[in-house]
């Protein structure tokens, strides 16, 4: 609903629709019809569109998108919110929007509608919908060029990044940065001084340079060359805004229409939706309802490697307290130094505010020993991958920390039964798996052995949500989602190399394909070892994912384990990280091909893009059949977000879908006959 309040000749209208202010089609009904009767009220001299004192509003709801059918429904979803944007802009009363939180697309849209736009100290501005595939809809490609720029306006078009409240006063966006409690009055104060509204549809002051303009648009071809063909949302926006700019805001709108279903009907743009709506719906977990999460005042981190320190990190990030714990008293100190180098990096940058870097690194402390961690509401484990170290962690926290502390554990393969085995309260232990580096990285698989106790399991999940993390619930076998996925892919890149595929070939394939690094590349950073050692216990307990190509492990023996050691499947640089062709390396790989009597052939791009992505399917498909994933959506979050597969395919299941399940499946039997049982379909794509 609209909440109107009227004082001294100005008409506040309030957005009261919880739980975000969503701009549904009601909402819009609503908002436009109070404008039209504050503009017939002769007591009001001006208007003023605000939300809550701390948010706005969250946009347009995405939902619309979701059930859009065709080309038809898609412009038919544009032209209504143009229309009501547009009778706000057209309002004969001057209008205000007085905006706080996280102004993005719709929102940004409505108020860039308005005649002046006041905002809070801590509002960002964005445009993300190009994120999404697709372009804005509701007017923002005429107007935001036209109230700050081209450029301006097309790189926060095209790139999606926020800008904060001073840039966004900067390059006039907003007329007035206030703190929150003197928004409103800020905004009744500017709106009474405004005569004859100015339409932000007509302005053509900062579209009138020519140079400026041939400037802005060559950035955007630059940056245009760069986004993959699939993604058609960036050119369309820049099309929107050329054509708005040379023949006029109707012009413009109805190109922005047009360009909003062309990128509404592509695969891409579906994907990409519908990757969004799954992320949401992880954490939504329908065993859970009625369980009360506890509250989580404190946390520790016993490990300060290198995932121990991002997992500190990205709590610390995250507003949580944490105590550290190292039995190597200068991996604490390196930690902790490590930690503040990069968020004292991110001040330095301006990305982020003094203040709150020093809150952050007011939130770390090193333990000094076990004790120290008594007072902990869960303690995260991030021992190396061994699991007698582990029991021995567990056994020391069992005896310090309170009865109701969760013990969590990072381990990305091992299963959380060998390690509840010899617990005394096993119904607390429960897995949380980070990925590397923990602190940037979206994902935390969340695992649950068969005693988890489920408010353990509802906490965690909070947890890693009020971290802002993407959680995925998965039931315990031994590397749960993406390891289980990720480490047969792996393999299967260095049997290529067996079979006489160039690694940078196969390096390029992939990302062609949509990843954002080529198999080999992606493992000589994080270290070959690292792969031979979680191999050993994958292969243990999936022994159709055959044996670790003797590459791989010859490399290991040899010392070439990667970047760290300047040596892997590439050699690089002292001190530089570009991948080079290894002399040592392809001796070594015709070494093994000639023990293995094996005559290298011809692989090209098909058969190596098939044999990564169909191994990851095939694994996929086992995963769904043992009731490892939930289902399909958490599999394409998972391999999405942890993986790095790419998010217009959708994910491992969405992309196999699209291909077609019975193309698939007579694929992978192709696969088998030809390589093995490690392609074997699993049930769910047998019976599907």
């Amino acid at each position: 609903m609209i909440i109107r309040e009227l004082s001294e000749g100005v008409c506040v209208l309030r957005l009261d629709l919880p739980p975000v202010n969503t701009l549904t089609f009601q909402a819009l009904d609503e908002l436009v019809q109070a404008v039209r009767e504050a503009n017939g009220d002769p007591s009001i001299g001006s208007i003023v569109i605000t939300g809550r004192p701390d948010h706005f509003s969250s946009g347009a709801d995405i939902g619309l998108f979701e059930k859009i059918g065709g080309a038809a429904d898609a412009v038919r979803i544009s032209r209504i919110f143009q229309e009501a944007f547009g009778e706000i802009e057209g309002s004969a009363k001057p209008v205000a929007a007085a905006v706080a939180g996280a102004m993005m697309g719709g929102a940004l849209e409505l108020a860039l509608a308005c005649h002046v736009r006041v905002c809070t100290d801590s509002t960002r501005f964005s445009m993300p919908e190009v994120n999404l595939g697709f372009n804005p809809g509701a007017g923002g490609t005429q107007r935001l060029p036209r109230l700050v720029g081209p450029h301006p306006a097309l790189r926060m078009l095209l790139a999606g990044e926020p800008i904060n409240a001073g840039e966004a006063l900067d390059i006039g966006l907003v007329d007035a940065v206030v703190a929150p409690e003197a928004l409103v009055e800020k905004a009744r104060s500017l709106v009474r001084s405004v005569g004859v509204p100015v339409r932000t549809g007509s302005r053509a002051d900062r579209i009138a340079d020519p140079e400026a303009n041939a400037t802005a648009f060559a950035w955007a071809e630059k940056h245009l060359k760069g986004v993959r063909s699939e993604l058609i949302a960036p050119r369309e926006i820049a099309s929107a805004v050329r054509i708005g700019m040379g023949e006029g805001l109707e012009a413009g709108l109805r190109a922005e229409q047009g360009a909003f279903a062309r990128c509404m009907e592509t695969a891409a743009t579906r994907n990409k939706i519908y990757l969004f709506f799954a992320t949401r719906q992880t954490a939504k977990i329908p065993e859970l309802d009625g369980i009360k999460s506890g509250k989580i005042a404190r946390a520790a981190v016993v490990g300060m490697g290198s995932m121990g320190t991002g997992i500190a990190h990205a709590l610390i990030i995250g507003g949580v307290p944490v105590t550290v714990l190292d039995e190597n008293g200068a991996a604490i100190t390196r930690g902790i130094d490590r930690i503040t180098k990069s968020i004292e990096g991110r001040v330095e940058k301006g990305k982020l505010a003094a203040g709150r870097a020093a809150g952050m690194l007011g939130l770390l402390n090193a333990g000094g020993g076990w004790q120290d961690l008594a007072g902990a509401d869960i303690v995260i484990e991030a021992v190396f991958e061994d699991p007698s170290a582990k029991r021995a962690v567990y056994r020391r926290l069992e005896e310090v920390c309170g009865g109701d502390a969760i013990l969590a554990t990072n381990t990305s393969t091992i299963s959380l039964d060998v390690l509840a085995g010899e617990m005394r309260r096993p119904e607390r232990l429960v897995g949380m798996h980070f990925f590397n580096p923990a602190h940037r990285m979206p994902l935390v698989e969340v695992i649950r052995h068969g005693g988890t106790a489920p408010r353990v399991i509802a906490t965690t999940i909070a947890l890693a949500r009020a971290i802002r993390k993407t959680p995925v619930l998965v039931n315990n076998r031994e590397g749960f989602i993406v390891n289980r996925l990720f480490i047969p892919y792996l393999k299967e890149a260095f049997w290529l190399l067996e079979d006489g595929a160039e690694a940078e070939a196969i390096d390029r394939a992939m990302v062609e394909f949509g990843f954002p690094m080529g198999p080999l590349a992606l493992i000589d950073m994080a270290g070959i070892d690292i792969l031979v050692a979680t191999d050993r216990v994958m292969s243990r307990a999936f022994p159709h994912h055959g044996e670790l190509s003797p590459i791989a492990v010859r490399l290991v023996e040899g010392g070439h384990l990667g970047q760290k050691t300047g040596a892997g499947v590439y050699k690089y640089e002292k001190g530089a990280y570009t991948a080079r062709s290894s002399e040592i390396t392809r001796r070594l790989i015709a070494d093994v091909r000639e023990e293995l009597k094996r005559m290298p052939r011809h692989v090209d791009d098909v058969e190596i893009r098939e044999r990564l992505v169909l191994r990851m399917v095939a694994e996929a498909s086992h995963v769904l059949d043992e009731g490892v994933a939930r289902g399909e959506a958490d599999l394409d979050v998972a391999t999405v977000l942890g993986i790095g597969f790419p998010d217009f395919c959708g994910g491992v299941m969405r992309h196999a879908r699209d291909l077609g399940i019975g193309a698939v499946r007579r694929r992978l039997k192709e696969l088998e006959s030809r390589f093995g049982a490690r392609f074997a379909p699993g049930n769910f794509l047998n019976q599907n």
